[in-house]
């Protein structure tokens, strides 16, 4: 009976250590200083800017080669891959909204920005990112 208490508060306290979740690639926090810089020129900065969980600066990287060629819809599909890694990511979303500006297609880039306002309410200056680059969707 000892045995049968002793084995069952050490397979407790085993579970009670397991029971804490990491942070997954989908909750990690991005603040304002992951978002590319608007350029003197009026074009965005690189997309790689920024400290990003490694698969998501990958596919960043990726979308940059693409948007430097200005192949649009190729990066804004590495940048999906993104957002379905981390879908609460508001710097994706940025991104994301940017490229489809650049397509010419404002209704989807002021959707993504709302999206990404949504999971950036806590953080004042990364809204304020998200909220200049909806002004030019107007």
């Amino acid at each position: 009976m000892v045995r049968l208490v002793v084995l069952i508060f050490t397979f407790s306290a085993f579970l009670a250590g397991c029971s804490a979740v990491p942070e997954g690639p989908d909750q990690q926090r991005v603040n304002v200083a992951a978002l590319p810089d608007w350029q003197a020129d009026g074009s965005m900065g690189s997309f790689t800017e920024g400290n990003h969980h490694p698969a998501i600066a990958s596919l960043f990287a990726k979308a940059e080669i693409e948007r430097r060629k200005q192949r649009w819809r190729s990066a804004m599909t590495y940048l999906d891959q993104a957002r379905q890694i981390q879908p609460r990511n508001p710097a994706v979303f940025y991104r994301q909204a940017w490229v489809s500006l650049q397509m010419g297609d404002r209704a989807q880039a002021r959707n993504l920005l709302q999206r990404g306002l949504v999971f950036a309410q806590s953080d004042v200056a990364m809204t304020e990112r998200l909220n200049q680059l909806l002004a030019q969707c107007q």
